[in-house]
C-alpha cells in the first residue's frame, strides 16, 4: 500500500510517500516540499499548491493520504492559512478517490519518539531512524510528512493486530 503523509501549509507543504508491505516492511518512495511564493496572493498560492499536489498524486498513486489535523493554534492567521491548505489537499484527494485519514502532530510524535511534545529537530532524527535512512532529513516539513505516513501505517497495523 502506498501511503502519502502531508503536513499542510500555504508557504510550505511537506509530504512523504511510503510503500508499506503486509509483512511490515516499509520503503521510502519519496519526500519533499511544495513551496509557494509569498509574493503571490493567497488564491494563486492555493492554485499552485493544488496543481503541484495533484502532480504528486498522479506520480505516486497513493491509496491513502495521512493529513495533519490542526489540534490547536494560538495564531489565528496561521490556523486559517493551514486550514486553507488542508482544504486543497482534501479536494485533490477526493477528486482522485483517495481516502484521507487525519492525525495530530501529537499522535505522530508519540509514535515516533514516545513523547508528544518532541521538538522539530527530534522528529527530523526520529523519522530517518525509524525508516532506516542515513542522516537527518533537512526539511522539517518533509520529515513531518513522512511521520504522518508512518503514523497511518502504525494505526492500520494496530487495527489489524489488536492486543
Amino acid at each position: 500500500m502506498i501511503i502519502m503523509g502531508v503536513d499542510p501549509g500555504t508557504a510550505i507543504t511537506g509530504y512523504g510517500i511510503l510503500d508499506c508491505k503486509k509483512n511490515g516492511n516499509i520503503k521510502v518512495v519519496g519526500f519533499g516540499c511544495i513551496k509557494t511564493s509569498k509574493d503571490l496572493d493567497m488564491s494563486t498560492r492555493l492554485v499552485c499548491l493544488y496543481n503541484d499536489f495533484c502532480k504528486l498524486l498522479k506520480k505516486y498513486k497513493p491509496q491513502n493520504i495521512s493529513l495533519e489535523r490542526i489540534f490547536f493554534n494560538t495564531n489565528v492567521k496561521t490556523a486559517l492559512s493551514v486550514g486553507q491548505a488542508r482544504g486543497v489537499v482534501m479536494l485533490g484527494a477526493c477528486q482522485n478517490n483517495i481516502p484521507v485519514f487525519e492525525y495530530t502532530a501529537l499522535q505522530a510524535k508519540l509514535i515516533l519518539t514516545g513523547y508528544g511534545r518532541a521538538k522539530k529537530n527530534e522528529m527530523q532524527l526520529a523519522v530517518p531512524k525509524y525508516l532506516k535512512m542515513e542522516g537527518k532529513i533537512k526539511e522539517d516539513d518533509a520529515a513531518d510528512g513522512l511521520a504522518l505516513a508512518i503514523t497511518h501505517f502504525k494505526k492500520i497495523n494496530e487495527q489489524k493486530n489488536p492486543l
